[in-house]
This record gives structure tokens, sequence and C-alpha cells, in this order.
């Protein structure tokens, strides 16, 4: 990893200390920050790491339900044979407390790795995070430099316009003059046949 990704990694862990980060994958916000098609590929690799502890998560939590309700029938059966001495009833027991030693050897396994699940998925959590964040922040730096331009380009637009808004009133005045001189010295009729459009310039029609 560089200096700088570690030192982004590191100040982004400072700033989350103490703080409670949701799981992002379940996190609707999270998706928002993304345009559609536009997830980067690790970003999307690292929520593919955490979609896969959530279901293993969700598969032990229901497989420890399971072998815990079959342990229970099978030490029930235990107890209900305990009366019976024949070889098959002997038999029968031995059968049972096999099993039930493999299903206390499953459920102590798989006991095991959920307790360990919780820190992993809050670990590639994280990793998931510190990639978005910087996309993020990526986005938001290349977002500024392009409002920089366009509010460069607008202000740009407004001088040019304040110029042709000038450039207007200052014809105005100058044909409200000419009008007046002309209307004075030609007369109401003859400045009548302009206002009627009866007349010709030399770049356009009667």
């Amino acid at each position: 990893m560089k200096r700088q990704q570690k030192d982004f990694v590191t100040e982004i862990r400072k700033a989350l200390r103490g703080k409670q980060v949701p799981v992002l994958v379940l996190d609707n916000r999270w998706h928002k920050l993304f345009p559609p098609g536009a997830k980067p590929e690790d970003v999307a690799e690292l929520e593919d790491q955490v979609n896969a502890l959530l279901r293993r998560q969700g598969k032990l939590v229901n497989e420890l339900k399971d072998l815990k309700k079959t342990k229970k029938k099978l030490m029930d059966g235990i107890v209900a044979g305990m009366g019976g001495n024949s070889e098959r009833a002997d038999k029968k027991k031995e059968n049972q407390q096999r099993l039930l030693l493999e299903i206390k050897e499953r459920i102590q396994e798989e006991s095991d790795e959920l307790v360990e699940l919780p820190r992993q998925i809050k670990e590639a959590n994280e990793e998931l995070l510190m990639a978005g964040t910087r996309y993020c922040f990526e986005r938001l730096e290349t977002g500024d430099r392009e409002l920089k331009v366009l509010t460069d380009e607008i202000n740009e637009m407004r001088e040019i316009l304040k110029e042709k808004v000038g450039d207007k009133a200052d014809l105005e005045d100058s044909m409200e003059s000419a009008y007046s001189l002309m209307h004075g010295l030609f007369g109401h009729d003859v400045m009548n046949l302009f206002d009627r459009g009866l007349h010709e310039t030399p770049g356009g029609k009667k």
C-alpha cells in the first residue's frame, strides 16, 4: 500500500473511531452513492465479500438451530432407551451416542465460526468503506473542478451578455434619436411609410 493510501486509511479510521458504521451493502444510501453501472470494480468485489460473509452468518444461525433440535431429540432418545438391555437396544444407544458426539462437535465448530463472523464482517465492511470513500472523494474533487470550469464559463458568458445588453441599449438610443431627427426633417407622412414597412434597405427586402 502506498504511503498516501496508508495516510488516507489512517485518517478515515481516526474519523470513524467510536462510531457505529452500518453494514453498507444493507443500506440503500450506500447504493445511491454510485451512478447506475458506474460502481468501481474493487468496490463491487468487496461488496461480494461482505455479502458472502452475511450469507454464511445466516446459514450458520439456521444450521445451529437445526443441530440443537436434533441434539435434543437424540438426548431424549438416549434417555428413553436407558431401560433397555438387549443387544439391539445397546447398538441403537451406541449409534445415538456417536451421532450425538458428531453433532456436539459440529455445534462447537459452527458456534466458534459464528463468534468470529461479526469481526470478519466488520473488517470487510471497513475495507469496503475505505474503497467507497476514496471513490466518493475523487468524485467530489472531479465535480469541484468541473463546477469551477462551468462557473468560469458562466461568468464569461455573463460578461459577454452584459456587453450585448449595453450594445443593444446604445443601438436603441441611436435608432430613437435618428427616428426623431428624421421625423422632424421629413415629416409624419414620410415616416409613416417606414412604420408601415414600405422601405428597402441594401441588405434587406421590402
